[in-house]
């Protein structure tokens, strides 16, 4: 996933995702990487009722041979913002982005190696004797050591007041835990913590109404398609953040469920 960037000064601080498909404009904006399948979403959300979640967007441009989709920069302006960023969701994943057509994916070394970084116990016997793990075996594991599988969300990554950015939540998963964060975060305002439920409050409902949520699903997704690759989801900037969204040829029923994951950034002032 690619989270937004904060520009201070002449550098970036990215909280969490793929590098390098932000960069700044002349006039202020943002430039995105382009793909045509968040092209068409972010211009087809410009008429929907979850506009007033999302960047305004300002069409392609072309920088330096490479085509760009251009929005409003969410944090233009902000003197030393503080940041949260939540990957929200139960379920991060969906099995055929992970197994990629095969029946069962093999295993990987790389993954194998993050796993033992953050918890040396976790694999099982089996795992450490191939040093080797299967991706749906380490999603699984990632959303179950998280707060993601018992809340529906996690935090992924804080800045505050532009310090540094701290990204060591990955075992963050008890209730008492996320609230101490919180407090943390907004310096122990409880009224700030009200104004974000409130905000998420109104999303839901916006979601509930949109045409567009109603014809897409929200999904995980992956860095932009080589060129000439087939574009499986595409990579829309909401809020203050990124959502994914998959286009799907029926209609969904929006439910008390949540959705399988998006993402929102909080900008604080």
């Amino acid at each position: 996933m690619v989270h937004w960037s904060l520009r201070r000064r002449s550098s970036w601080v990215q909280l969490a995702g793929h590098e390098g498909n932000f960069k700044p404009s002349e006039g202020g904006q943002i430039l995105k990487r382009f793909s045509t399948v968040e092209e068409a979403c972010l211009a087809e959300l410009m008429t929907d009722v979850l506009r007033p979640f999302v960047p305004a967007y300002h069409g392609v441009v072309e920088v330096g041979g490479e085509r760009y989709i251009q929005m409003d920069d969410l944090l233009r302006g902000l003197q030393n913002p503080s940041i949260m960023d939540c990957k929200m969701g139960t379920r991060t994943y969906l099995e055929d982005e992970v197994c990629k057509g095969q029946p069962w994916p093999a295993p990987r070394r790389d993954l194998y190696q993050k796993m033992v970084k953050i918890d040396p116990w976790a694999p099982t016997a089996e795992e450490r004797r191939q040093g080797a793990i299967t991706k749906p075996r380490y999603m699984h594991w990632r959303e179950n050591i998280s707060s993601s599988a018992s809340l529906g969300f996690r935090i992924e990554g804080i800045t505050i007041e532009g310090g540094a950015v701290q990204r060591d939540f990955k075992q963050t998963r008890s209730q008492d835990q996320i609230v101490e964060i919180f407090l943390q975060f907004v310096k122990n305002r409880v009224d700030v913590l009200k104004t974000y439920l409130a905000r998420l409050e109104n999303l839901r409902q916006a979601l509930a109404e949109s045409i567009f949520f109603k014809r897409h699903e929200v999904i995980a997704g992956n860095p932009p398609p080589k060129k000439g690759g087939k574009p499986r989801a595409s990579e829309l900037s909401t809020g203050a953040r990124d959502n994914l969204f998959y286009q799907s040829s029926s209609e969904k029923k929006f439910s008390s469920s949540p959705p399988n994951t998006h993402h929102l950034q909080v900008v604080l002032t």
